[in-house]
């Protein structure tokens, strides 16, 4: 995987596509960026993106960057495969879940996505032999277990906020589109301030109650609780649990593994 002293890391996720540049040794990106998740673009679309990055990022004075793909949408890995083939040269490294060097305890580990235990192997790697709680505030908001730092336990699967937001204004027709900003208030004196709150506090409030459960059920004193994703940053405002924000946990997580492969 590793023949690179540059690798670019790519989390092809079913909103963002994020990208990150990283130089052997240093786990923080050098750079990042990230577009929309678009279905229909075809390997020359991508091109033009990614070479807008290159340029920006001052890719044309490396011989050479490794790239590694962790994705949950299969429709684009043709299409990214093919643009770094044909105008790069490239073989990128699509991350399958047995890349991951994890205990994986659970039914089935191929049905596991990518992003989750991905970024549990960045937790591992940051924090080594604790218990932690990684929570990714994405599509879905998922809560993914970590055991003494070398093994999976699972998880929880929610809707995102996003993902909920839309449900509700598609549903109703008067409602206007929304941006979830958080409110100075709980409690609020209009329907948008209303809907912000009850997304954004109430996921927050959900969040805390489940962490203390999970914490309960597998019997631990003061497990980590990491917060990643897009809306990481406004949950740590409602959330009382969440220990730390890491918003690239995904990208340092193939930063490692394309370390670890050397």
């Amino acid at each position: 995987m590793r023949r690179s002293d540059y690798l670019v890391a790519i989390d092809i996720g079913n909103t963002n596509v994020t990208l990150g540049l990283f130089q052997e040794g240093v786990s923080r990106p050098l750079e990042s960026a990230h577009f929309l998740t678009q279905k229909g673009l075809t390997h020359d679309d991508w091109m033009v993106k990614y070479e807008v990055l290159r340029t920006r990022w001052g890719l044309k004075q490396i011989s050479r960057e490794d790239v590694v793909v962790a994705s949950v949408v299969p429709e684009l890995n043709y299409e990214i495969r093919h643009m770094f083939e044909k105008y790069y040269e490239r073989e990128p490294v699509f991350l399958q879940s047995l890349d991951v060097p994890l205990e994986i305890h659970y039914d089935y580990p191929r049905e596991i996505g990518i992003d989750r235990l991905v970024n549990v192997y960045a937790v591992a790697k940051e924090y080594p032999g604790r218990d932690a709680l990684v929570i990714d505030f994405g599509t879905a908001t998922t809560i993914d277990i970590l055991k003494g730092g070398t093994s999976y336990e699972g998880g929880v699967i929610i809707p995102g906020m996003l993902t909920s937001l839309r449900a509700l204004t598609e549903r109703a027709s008067k409602l206007p589109h929304i941006e979830l900003l958080l409110p100075s208030t709980i409690v609020t004196k209009n329907t948008v301030d209303g809907i912000r709150s009850g997304i954004l506090h109430g996921h927050g409030a959900m969040i805390d109650e489940l962490v203390s459960r999970i914490t309960v059920e597998l019997g631990w004193e003061n497990p980590l609780v990491i917060a990643t994703g897009g809306l990481s940053k406004v949950i740590k405002q409602t959330s009382h649990r969440v220990n730390i924000v890491d918003t690239h946990l995904m990208l340092k997580g193939i930063y490692y593994l394309w370390m670890n492969d050397a």
